[in-house]
C-alpha cells in the first residue's frame, strides 16, 4: 500500500474513488522524478543543443505534474470538478507532449525512452481519473 493510499485511508471523510486519486498522484510523482532526472541526463549529453527542447518539456511537464500531484491530493473536491478537469486535461497534454519528445530521442537516449513510458503512465492515469471524476461517487 502506498503512502497517499494509506493517507486516503484515513482520511476523516473517506474521499470517493480515493484508488483513482491514488493512482494519478503516484503516477504524478513518478513523472516529477523521471522528467527532472531525464532533463539532468540530457543536460550531460554531448551534443546539448540537439536536447534543448526535451530539457525545456521535460522540466515544464515534471512542474505541471508536480502541481496536479498537489491538487489531488487535496481530498475535499466538492464543487471543484471543473478546475480539476481543467488540470487533469493540462497534464495530459504536457505529458503526451514530453512523451512524444523523449520518443524522438529514446534509440539514442535510454533516459528519454524511460521518462516516455513514465509520461505516458501519468497521461493514462490522469485520463483515468478525469473518467472517474465525470462518474458519480
Amino acid at each position: 500500500m502506498s503512502v497517499v493510499s494509506a493517507m486516503f485511508r484515513s482520511h476523516p471523510e473517506r474521499p470517493a474513488h480515493s484508488d483513482a486519486i491514488t493512482a494519478c498522484i503516484d503516477a504524478c510523482s513518478l513523472c516529477v522524478e523521471t522528467c527532472t532526472a531525464c532533463a539532468d541526463a540530457c543536460l550531460s549529453e554531448k551534443h546539448l543543443e540537439n536536447m534543448i527542447a526535451c530539457i525545456r518539456l521535460n522540466l515544464d511537464c515534471a512542474a505541471v505534474c508536480a502541481a496536479t500531484g498537489s491538487v489531488m491530493a487535496r481530498a475535499n473536491k466538492a464543487g471543484n470538478r471543473q478546475p480539476l478537469e481543467a488540470q487533469l486535461t493540462t497534464c495530459i497534454a504536457f505529458c503526451r507532449a514530453c512523451a512524444a519528445e523523449c520518443g524522438r530521442h529514446a534509440d539514442k537516449h535510454r533516459h528519454c525512452q524511460v521518462c516516455a513510458e513514465a509520461c505516458t503512465s501519468c497521461a493514462e492515469a490522469c485520463i483515468q481519473m478525469l473518467s472517474t471524476l465525470r462518474m458519480p461517487a
